[in-house]
């Protein structure tokens, strides 16, 4: 519980570390695309504040224009101080922006007009009156802006200023100095522009709903302002503040003024005011969006890791669990392994090759009494239920054939064992021979398997009869058969793991294919000619994979020198010294040493002395006949006779640690014979007992 509540914890950790990791980006997208939007506001403010800037800047050139190109006329009027009044009626009605003129005389210039003289014409609805301003409640020689003209004797522009009493306007003057024939300063002509419509237009083009242009002078002075629909007085009043205290951000950072200077006379400021809360607000939008996709994904996120959490921790058991299985297996390679013969004596060999770790294939042979026993087995499937019964299969073979030769009856045995509780439905092909070394003779039976090559002077199938495969029908009889081979002949035997190898084409390998090799390789060695197949095999399928287990085992009948004798008995014991001589006349011709030679007659004795005594009924004339076989290697004898059934190698050997009044009787020539011989085997065949005995010289 508790590692599930740290994987847990570490898996929201991982979350929350992303979190971070995102949101951090998201800020630093934020701030780098908020920086961006200002840098792109501050071009478009200069940019449409210079537009501005330029539509202003040409009505006061405008204005300038009309006063330069009519300055011939007004000075023209000079002459007479009544056409001065014309002059400027003609000056003001030149120019559709300039609502009044002004010609402001020196003092005295007119004596006749008194001290001060400043015709004034005004237009009002496009009606030109004309009047007399200057007198005592009116002296233009205390203007501020009059005098700036007289002494520096250049054009100049006043400082907005409100005039009139019902209708009250915001203008601007454009003063020019007028001089007479002589070269004399006579007058300051100035034209009056009107700026009211000024804030109207300034304004009519916003980017965003809340901003706002206002026009300044050089001290700060409002030149034109907004309307009241566009800003409110308060707005104002901040906007106006953060300029003079020369800030251009709220201390809140929601207001943000650019300012701009005109590059000429009256270098009056336009101010362009907005609110970021509005320049910003898509982006905010956008951002709030982004942070819901955001969770989204994180949630998403999580999911994934949870999951993928849980399919890594199966993933990590069935990991587990597969190196468990695949150890497992790995072990059953091994056992499997070892249940195979390990050596091959001369004219044998054998190799198995699985398709996995395990397979359901075997071969098996031992040498008992002079017969080599031998067997080759495909189990029905592939992996472990295969080699399960394989395994089964195998020691069954061992089992029964230390106690049977006949493999019609092995067949049998292993058959009914087989059938009994097979609920899975598995079958095995299965093929058993008893070769006698001594005579050649090849005994066989066969369960549905592959017929084997029989090798002479060249490569055939042996003719086998079939049969059902083991695990069928319990009740299944198997026919046995029976050939003798020639020396230096052999027995080829396989799986179809070698016929039914494939290519990449999925070609298989086929039967003409081995027939073709064996003939090629016929005189080799077992094991070379099971090597050449293996490599056949594997050449042809290529890169192919192996897609069944691979077997096969070769048997070359090579007896080298043999030597074969035989003597027949009554059931008399005067027979005895016939059977002493024939043994001691046969073990010295293979050369055995003395003592073994004596062991041997003892053991041979007692049990031919049984056979006499016990075989036949009181009366009854028998006979016993003792075959007498050798290779050099190892000596055979086999004692038969026709009496009844009796096998010696199931009676109870005699207890020695017993006294002789307590010990049963008999015993004592089984236990003897047991010592003396390395192999002691019984059958009852065609109502004869056989007994074989066996003792290896080298």
């Amino acid at each position: 519980m508790k590692i599930d509540r740290r994987n847990w914890l570490s898996r929201v950790g991982i979350v929350v570390i992303a979190a971070v990791l995102v949101e951090l980006i998201s800020i630093v997208q934020y701030q780098r695309i908020r920086s961006i939007m200002e840098e792109e506001m501050t071009i478009r403010s200069k940019v449409t504040m210079g537009s501005m800037q330029a539509e202003i800047g040409h009505l006061l050139e405008l204005t300038e224009a009309t006063m330069r190109e009519n300055l011939w006329e007004v000075q023209r009027s000079l002459s007479h101080p009544d056409s001065v009044f014309s002059a400027m009626k003609y000056l003001i009605d030149d120019n559709p922006h300039v609502v009044g003129g002004c010609m402001a005389f020196t003092p005295n210039y007119y004596p006749s007009r008194g001290r001060l003289f400043e015709p004034y014409a005004s237009k009002k609805n496009g009606v030109i009156s004309v009047e007399q301003l200057a007198g005592p409640e009116h002296d233009y020689t205390q203007n501020e802006a009059y005098w700036r003209v007289m002494e520096s004797g250049k054009p100049d522009w006043s400082d907005p200023y409100l005039y009139g009493t019902d209708s009250v306007m915001s203008l601007t003057t454009f003063s020019y100095p007028v001089f007479d024939e002589k070269g004399t300063l006579a007058a300051i002509c100035g034209l009056d522009m009107d700026l009211t419509w000024l804030g109207d237009t300034l304004n009519a083009r916003h980017p965003y709903p809340s901003s706002f242009v206002l026009m300044l002078t050089q001290d700060n002075v409002v030149v034109a302002s907004p309307p009241a629909s566009r800003a409110s007085q308060e707005q104002l009043d901040m906007a106006l503040s953060l300029i003079r205290n020369g800030e251009r951000r709220s201390a809140d950072g929601k207001v943000v003024i650019s300012l701009t200077r005109m590059e000429r006379d009256p270098y009056w400021q336009l101010a362009q005011v907005y609110r970021t809360d509005e320049l910003f607000a898509r982006m905010l939008k956008m951002r709030r969006q982004q942070m819901l996709l955001i969770l989204l994904g994180l949630g998403i996120l999580f999911f994934m890791i949870n999951r993928f959490a849980r399919n890594e921790k199966k993933l990590r058991e069935a990991s587990a669990e597969q190196a468990r299985i695949s150890g497992e297996l790995e072990v059953a390679r091994s056992i499997q392994q070892e249940m195979l013969p390990k050596s091959f004596p001369d004219g044998l060999y054998g190799i198995l090759e699985p398709a996995r770790e395990v397979g359901g294939d075997l071969f098996d042979f031992y040498r008992k009494d002079g017969k080599l026993f031998f067997c080759i087995g495909d189990v029905s499937g592939k992996g472990v239920p295969s080699a399960m019964l394989m395994s089964v299969v195998h020691s069954l073979f061992r089992t029964v054939s230390a106690r049977e030769e006949s493999p019609s009856h092995i067949l049998k045995a292993l058959n009914e064992q087989i059938c009994q509780g097979n609920d899975s439905n598995m079958f095995a092909t299965f093929f058993v021979g008893c070769l006698d070394l001594y005579t050649g003779k090849l005994h066989f039976g066969n369960a549905g398997h592959d017929k084997p090559f029989l090798l002479d002077s060249s490569a055939s199938l042996l003719p086998v009869k079939s049969n059902l495969p083991l695990g069928v029908f319990a009740d299944t009889e198997f026919v046995e058969q029976e050939i003798t081979l020639s020396p230096g002949s052999g027995l080829f035997l396989y799986t179809d793991g070698l016929t039914e190898a494939k290519d990449t084409n999925r070609q298989a390998f086929g039967r003409s294919r081995v027939e073709e090799v064996l003939n090629a390789r016929i005189t080799d060695t077992p094991e070379g000619i099971v090597n050449a197949l293996s490599e056949a095999a594997h050449g042809f399928a290529g890169d192919a994979p192996q897609s069944d287990d691979l077997t096969m085992l070769m048997i070359k009948y090579e007896p080298g020198e043999l030597l074969k004798e035989q003597i027949t008995l009554t059931n008399d014991k005067e027979e005895v010294s016939r059977l002493s001589e024939f043994v001691k006349d046969f073990l010295g011709k293979i050369e055995m040493d003395r003592k073994t030679a004596s062991g041997l007659r003892l053991a041979l004795e007692e049990t031919v002395v049984n056979v006499i005594n016990y075989a036949y009924p009181a009366g009854e004339t028998g006979s016993v006949s003792i075959f007498a076989d050798s290779n050099r290697k190892e000596v055979r004898f086999t004692v038969v006779d026709s009496g009844v059934p009796f096998d010696p190698t199931a009676v109870l050997s005699a207890d020695t640690t017993l006294d002789a009044q307590n010990r049963p009787i008999g015993g004592l020539g089984i236990l003897l014979t047991r010592k003396l011989m390395d192999s002691v085997s019984y059958r009852r065949n065609k109502g004869k007992n056989i007994l074989t005995l066996t003792k290896k010289i080298v």
